[in-house]
C-alpha cells in the first residue's frame, strides 16, 4: 500500500456488528406486513440498495408508490430496529480492543454506513462508540448509497487524508465496489466467500498488525 495508513473507513452491519439476524427477521415482516414484491430486488441485484431505495423500488414496481407509504414502512423498519435491537444484535469481537489501539495511535477513524442516521445514533448511543468515532457517514448524507462511490469519497473528503493513506474495512461485495470505485484500498472482514481473496482477514486484530 505504501503509504502509512493515517485513517481506517469502517462499514457498520457485518464489520462493526453482527447484525445478520436482525436484518433479515426485519425484511421479512416488512415484506409479509406490507404484501411487497421482492422480485424486483432480486432482478436487481438486491444487496445494492438501502433500505429506503429497496422500499422505493418495490413500491414504484407494484405501482403503489406515494411519500406517505413510503415514510410509513421506512418507519416501520426504525421501530423494529430499535425494538429488537439488543436481541438480535451484537458487537463484533475484538472490535472496542482494536478501535482502541488505532484511537492510541491517532489513526483517524470514520465510519461508512449504509444504514439510516437514526440507526446509527440509537447503535453508537447503546454500544458506547461515539468516542473511537471521528465521524460517521450515514445513508442520509449521501445521494447515492453503496455501490456508488460518494459515501467514502465524502468520508475521505472530511478526513482530508490522501487515498494512499486510508483503510477501507468492509465485508460485503456492494461495500466493496463501493471502495474500489472511490479508489481506495481495503480489506474483507470475516465473509467466507471471499476467503480466498488476498484482502481478506478472519479476525479483526489483524488490521493492527502493522499500525
Amino acid at each position: 500500500m505504501g503509504k502509512k495508513i493515517n485513517a481506517i473507513f469502517f462499514d457498520f452491519d457485518g464489520v462493526i456488528v453482527d447484525s445478520l439476524q436482525l436484518w433479515e427477521q426485519m425484511f421479512d415482516e416488512v415484506v409479509k406486513l406490507y404484501h411487497l414484491d421482492t422480485k424486483c430486488l432480486v432482478e436487481n441485484d438486491g444487496m445494492n440498495f438501502t433500505t429506503n431505495e429497496a422500499i422505493q423500488l418495490m413500491l414504484e414496481n407494484q405501482q403503489r408508490f406515494t411519500n406517505a407509504l413510503s415514510a410509513e414502512i421506512i418507519e416501520w423498519t426504525e421501530k423494529f430496529y430499535i425494538d429488537n435491537f439488543h436481541q438480535l444484535l451484537r458487537l463484533n469481537e475484538h472490535v472496542v480492543e482494536v478501535l482502541e489501539h488505532l484511537k492510541a495511535n491517532q489513526i483517524q477513524i470514520i465510519l461508512v454506513s449504509n444504514s439510516s442516521k437514526r440507526q446509527v445514533k440509537y447503535a453508537f448511543e447503546q454500544l458506547k462508540l461515539h468516542s473511537y468515532f471521528d465521524h460517521t457517514i450515514s445513508a442520509d448524507d449521501v445521494s447515492k448509497g453503496k455501490p456508488n462511490a460518494e459515501p467514502y469519497l465524502k468520508a475521505l473528503s472530511l478526513s482530508e487524508k490522501q487515498m494512499e493513506e486510508v483503510l477501507v474495512i468492509e465485508d460485503s461485495l456492494t461495500g466493496i465496489n463501493s471502495a474500489k470505485v472511490a479508489g481506495l484500498n481495503y480489506k474483507i472482514y470475516n465473509n467466507s466467500a471471499f476467503c480466498l481473496h488476498p484482502n481478506y482477514i478472519a479476525d479483526f486484530r489483524e488490521l493492527i498488525k502493522d499500525i
